[in-house]
């Protein structure tokens, strides 16, 4: 067997046409995989489940085989979003855990903080349950996404969730809010892959509350392992810190961006990060972010 890089959560193993993935110490983390590969592998988007064992939180699954992604790899990746998405329906409820509605307040209490004024946006903050029961990964980052002659694959799904899947959608927007890399997508092979993932689906609908939703959370500025409860918007008003390629502050920055250009759909919330954006223009150095995907060694 080879032993493969992984995450500190897992240690992986390539024996054949297998990978044997050890979880460790998290039985969350491996029944949520567990239970979404089964749910997923009707798509064809994820990895065959071989063998488990529960005691040692083990599963045994198919190697799928992994070829170099092209310059429009976004396209697949979006398409194959749409396809893991749409593995489950209200049906499956209950099944893995529901995806939570953002809290505005710590994102506000962070706004008023850098003393900006936040104005009519609250009423744009009233986030809901969007009712949808879709298989969201939970960290379809670069590296858990594989290519093949068919298309896009995923691994790793310790986070899967149910839930809305345009959030996940979004990430090309983000800049992949959840992962180490942060990466600005192309306009136009940005807007490729977003009719790719509706054309699948058989429908469409506007994105930018999604990408609003992601803009105020502050488990999107640390890693998975770091996601336990702190306020990571109040600790970058006074401190910033890199998670691999740029910082917490790169990363808000890059996010409020994005939501200054919102000036239809969101016209409040966009006036609150162009202000945003700007009081931190003045205080941060800014960070540079990537325009192409970064290779995680």
């Amino acid at each position: 067997m080879k032993k493969l890089g992984s995450s500190q959560r897992s240690d992986v193993w390539a024996d054949g046409d297998r990978i044997i993935k050890h979880v460790i110490g998290d039985q969350q983390a491996f029944e949520r995989e567990v239970t979404a590969l089964r749910l997923a592998e009707h798509t064809g988007m994820v990895p065959r489940v071989l063998d488990v064992d529960p005691d040692t939180r083990t599963v045994v699954m198919e190697r799928l085989p992994s070829h170099p992604f092209d310059e429009d790899w976004v396209i697949d990746y979006a398409r194959g979003l749409a396809r893991l998405h749409q593995a489950t329906g209200p049906e499956h409820a209950g099944t893995l855990p529901r995806q939570q509605v953002p809290d505005p307040e710590p994102f506000l209490r962070f706004v008023r903080a850098l003393e900006v004024e936040v104005g009519d946006a609250e009423a744009e903050l009233a986030f809901a349950d969007t009712g949808r029961f879709d298989l969201l990964h939970g960290d379809p980052c670069p590296g858990n996404d594989m290519y093949t002659e068919s298309g896009a694959r995923f691994v790793d799904l310790e986070g899967a969730m149910l839930g809305d899947g345009l959030t996940e959608l979004v990430y090309l927007r983000m800049g992949f809010p959840t992962c180490a890399t942060v990466s600005e997508t192309p306009k136009e092979l940005r807007e490729a892959a977003e009719r790719a993932y509706f054309e699948e689906r058989g429908w469409s609908e506007p994105l930018e509350d999604a990408c609003v939703r992601w803009l105020v959370q502050g488990d999107a500025l640390v890693q998975r392992a770091e996601r336990d409860g702190t306020d990571h918007l109040a600790r970058v008003v006074d401190e910033d810190w890199f998670w691999y390629s740029t910082t917490a502050r790169g990363r808000l920055m890059f996010r409020a961006r994005v939501v200054a250009g919102f000036t239809e759909t969101h016209p409040a919330m966009s006036a609150l990060a162009r202000r945003l954006l700007e009081r931190m223009n003045r205080i941060w150095e800014p960070q540079p972010i990537d325009t192409r995907r970064t290779h995680i060694s």
